[in-house]
């Protein structure tokens, strides 16, 4: 695969619906858990829960498939010490894959693309 993009839109509203301990648990992985319970006010929490899952969803889309079904436990979406977002995945490791997350008061979209 040379060149490939992948993007997502979620409404926020949406999430909040899902917005339980087991959604919750089935979407972020264990390096993003500890810093969504470290926010405190609930619309921030929502936002990143809905980026995390916007961007796992783009991150899905680029490559249309993988070898096994995607768990979106294995991918983990993180931020530099410059606040961007970067992507950790245990499926296709060695691929860069540059991510975007932005959000209105309504949405959440994310991109992913793969880079070579």
């Amino acid at each position: 695969m040379k060149a490939a993009i992948g993007i997502d839109l979620v409404e926020i509203e949406t999430i909040k619906e899902k917005a339980n301990a087991r959604f919750i648990n089935r979407i972020l992985s264990d390096k993003e858990k500890p810093l969504y319970d470290a926010i405190s006010h609930p619309k921030k929490k929502l936002e990143f829960l809905a980026g995390r899952f916007a961007a796992k969803e783009a991150y899905t889309k680029l490559y249309q498939r993988f070898e096994e079904p995607l768990n979106f436990k294995d991918v983990s979406v993180l931020k530099n010490e410059n606040g961007a977002p970067y992507l950790e995945s245990n499926y296709r490791n060695q691929d860069k894959i540059l991510i975007s997350i932005s959000h209105s008061d309504h949405y959440v979209v994310a991109i992913c693309q793969l880079v070579e």
